[in-house]
């Protein structure tokens, strides 16, 4: 009856009312079906098969004509499939998925249509389509397979993945995505654009235009604001896909902020200096060319200020790097204090720093400058425990007199100091066209300077002191020369600036020391008379560790008696670091070597603090400058003071030496005054060791009346 409904509604005329042959037509779908086609008995035994079951199978037809499907199957499938067959035979269609056992073996996976045939209302056998889907179901696995690695990569990735609709609402974002926006429950519902740094947010939306609108991705970075507010630093790579018809954009995200950071402090360390985080010489060539620029283009004047600390490198050998780096950054600060907003301050290195000033209308201008920075370094430094003076010398070059481009306004700069530190230090020059010869003779010093030591080009000079009273000589200063092979005799004043910049006046120091001990032993020993000889020691090389132990030492090599030893030291290194100062200069006595303090009337405080160095200093050496000064037709200026020096040395039992006596008129007054002994070119100028060893052989010198003192000085 089935089979009849269905030859009728499928029984179509043609237009020539040509009959299908219905028996035909089945048995084609029979055989040419790709899928396999059976016939079970309601018993399950296969009545009749296609050809596509023996190709699937691997079975001839007569190995499978008459078999019990349940053959093909695995044991594991057989319960099942009994089940199902009583549901068929009772007349109910069935569909499932199973096994089917290849005849080599291997496993089939098949989809089991199951139809009950039935006639006159009975169920007669069974219509069975089995499809392979073995190919299908592997796919399937596969894509399972597949979509759970990407799942489990993407949601375990270490950068944040988003799918953003156009309206910037997220519709899909793994674990890491919302760990950087700071949200904790993914189920929230985000819009990204509320997480965009509001400063970057009109660029990201521009890219966004640009990404729905092309195929190609885009790599680009912003700042995004976490939900507790602090900002991140992101690199992301977006592209635009499509889901459902619809655009999205499809991106990934890492947070940089810890790169960004180290980046931003690695260009900020390349263009500052660490210690004091001023610019440095990098950052101050690039800010000087672009003030070049501008100051070319506006006719405007730019100077450049080189300053350098002087007698820095003495903090550093003495008291450590710690208290130096220390005192360099407290500096800083001051000289920062000293400058408008477009000026710059660098440091070069050490104790080196450059000030540019542009648009400075005048000379005088730049003058007030420097001299404010000087001003500024006069109050001390409170260093841990210790209290430091500090001076600066400044040397100046301007825009365009000075020169045109960056190198030569610095050199010329630099040239400058140099002069200012010949002068004196704690001052500032400005740079001349004629500077340049003289920068080149200090250059050249410097140089020949490293090598005078083992050349031996440097000499001892010897000043007698003497007795105002007996002309007996009671002892000699020693005074360094330099025996310069192009320059000739070089003094102190030009090359122990220089030494003490590049730390050469330590070795040299020590030089001298040994040089004048070995030498006074020495006429000891030729029978000459037994003096004192004294050097000159800077308060810088009283802080020296060593200072102690390398005079001990030397006067062991010598066996020189520690009396015939005495140290100068000026005043105002007296005052500078006085506590250390002092201790120094106690153990210096209790060896035995006797203390002059030099140039007295020069420093802080001259007669007030001179009660201080009671029990300090055994000797006081009047400066020239007072002594230049005395005069029989001024007595209520300089003679006064000079007087009132010398009775107060002797209440607080002090020797006095007036140096630089150079009329029999000074000599006169300064005997009136009770002066002990007397130093200075009316007596004896500096000579070398032999000469005075002439001297010392009569023992003492008197000194010319006022015609011989004439003759002299003529």
């Amino acid at each position: 009856m089935v089979n009849t409904s269905i030859e009728d509604s499928l029984n179509v005329c043609s237009n020539k009312n040509e009959i299908v042959d219905s028996d035909l037509f089945y048995r084609s779908l029979f055989k040419y079906n790709p899928d396999m086609v059976f016939f079970l008995d309601i018993y399950g035994i296969i009545a009749k098969a296609n050809g596509a079951f023996s190709e699937t199978l691997g079975y001839t037809h007569e190995e499978i004509q008459l078999s019990p499907l349940e053959q093909l199957l695995p044991s594991s499938e057989t319960s099942i499939y009994k089940e199902l067959l009583k549901k068929v035979v009772a007349g109910e269609t069935q569909y499932t998925y199973t096994t089917f056992l290849h005849k080599n073996g291997s496993a089939i996976d098949i989809s089991l249509n199951m139809m009950p045939a039935i006639s006159e209302n009975k169920v007669i056998g069974i219509f069975v389509i089995a499809k392979d889907i073995t190919t299908i179901k592997k796919s399937a696995i596969q894509l399972a397979e597949s979509e759970l690695k990407f799942t489990s990569i993407v949601e375990e990735a270490l950068f944040g993945v988003y799918i953003v609709q156009e309206d910037g609402k997220v519709s899909y974002g793994n674990k890491k995505f919302y760990e950087i926006v700071g949200i904790t429950d993914c189920r929230t519902e985000v819009n990204f654009r509320d997480y965009v740094h509001p400063e970057d947010l009109p660029n990201v939306d521009s890219l966004g235009e640009v990404l729905m609108n092309s195929s190609n991705g885009i790599t680009h970075a912003y700042r995004m604001i976490k939900k507790d507010d602090s900002v991140l630093h992101i690199e992301s790579h977006a592209a635009k896909i499509y889901l459902e018809n619809k655009p999205y954009i499809v991106g990934s995200l890492q947070d940089v902020t810890e790169r960004k950071e180290a980046e931003d402090l690695n260009e900020y360390l390349a263009y500052h200096d660490f210690l004091t985080e001023l610019p440095n010489q990098r950052l101050l060539n690039k800010k000087l060319e672009q003030a070049l620029i501008t100051s070319k283009r506006l006719q405007q004047k730019l100077s450049v200020m080189f300053l350098d600390l002087d007698r820095f490198k003495y903090v550093n050998d003495t008291l450590g790097h710690s208290i130096g780096d220390k005192l360099l950054k407290e500096v800083s600060e001051r000289l920062k204090m000293c400058l408008r907003d477009d000026d710059v301050l660098a440091r070069l290195g050490g104790d080196e720093f450059v000030v540019l000033l542009p648009n400075t209308g005048n000379t005088n201008q730049v003058v007030e400058y420097a001299k404010t920075i000087i001003e500024s370094l006069e109050e001390p430094f409170h260093i841990e425990e210790y209290e430091l003076f500090i001076t600066a010398s400044i040397g100046i070059s301007t825009f365009p007199d000075d020169g045109e481009d960056a190198e030569t306004l610095i050199k010329h700069a630099d040239s400058a100091l140099y002069k200012a530190k010949a002068k004196g230090k704690n001052t500032y020059h400005i740079f001349t066209s004629s500077m340049n010869k003289e920068a080149y003779k200090l250059f050249a010093l410097e140089s020949d300077l490293r090598k005078a030591l083992d050349l031996n080009q440097l000499e001892l000079y010897y000043q007698p002191q003497i007795s105002a009273v007996t002309h007996e000589i009671i002892g000699a200063e020693a005074l360094i020369r330099w025996n310069h092979p192009e320059w000739g005799i070089v003094s102190p004043g030009e090359f122990i600036p220089i030494a003490e910049e590049t730390g050469m006046v330590i070795e040299i120091g020590k030089w001298v020391k040994e040089t004048a001990c070995t030498q006074n032993k020495a006429w000891q020993d030729a029978g000459l008379p037994a003096i004192p000889i004294s050097i000159n020691l800077s308060a810088h090389r009283f802080l020296q560790r060593d200072l102690l132990e390398n005079i001990r030492d030397i006067l062991a090599k010598t066996k020189l008696d520690p009396k015939y030893l005495q140290v100068e030291i000026v005043e105002t290194s007296l005052l500078e670091n006085e506590k250390v100062v002092f201790s120094i200069l106690d153990e210096l006595r209790k060896i035995g070597i006797k203390i002059f303090m030099d140039d007295f009337g020069t420093g802080y405080s001259s007669l007030s603090s001179l009660k201080r160095f009671k029990g300090k200093i055994d000797t006081l050496k009047i400066d020239q400058s007072f002594i230049n000064e005395l005069s029989r037709t001024n007595e209520d200026g300089s003679n006064f003071f000079t007087k009132t020096i010398i009775e107060l040395a002797q209440h607080l039992e002090m020797d006095v030496i007036a140096e630089g006596v150079e009329t029999v008129e000074q000599l006169g007054i300064l005997k009136e005054y009770n002066c002990n002994n007397i130093q200075g070119y009316l007596i004896s100028k500096p000579v070398p060791a032999d000469e005075l060893a002439v001297l010392l052989k009569d023992g003492k010198i008197e000194p010319p009346n006022t015609k011989e003192a004439a003759l002299k000085a003529f």
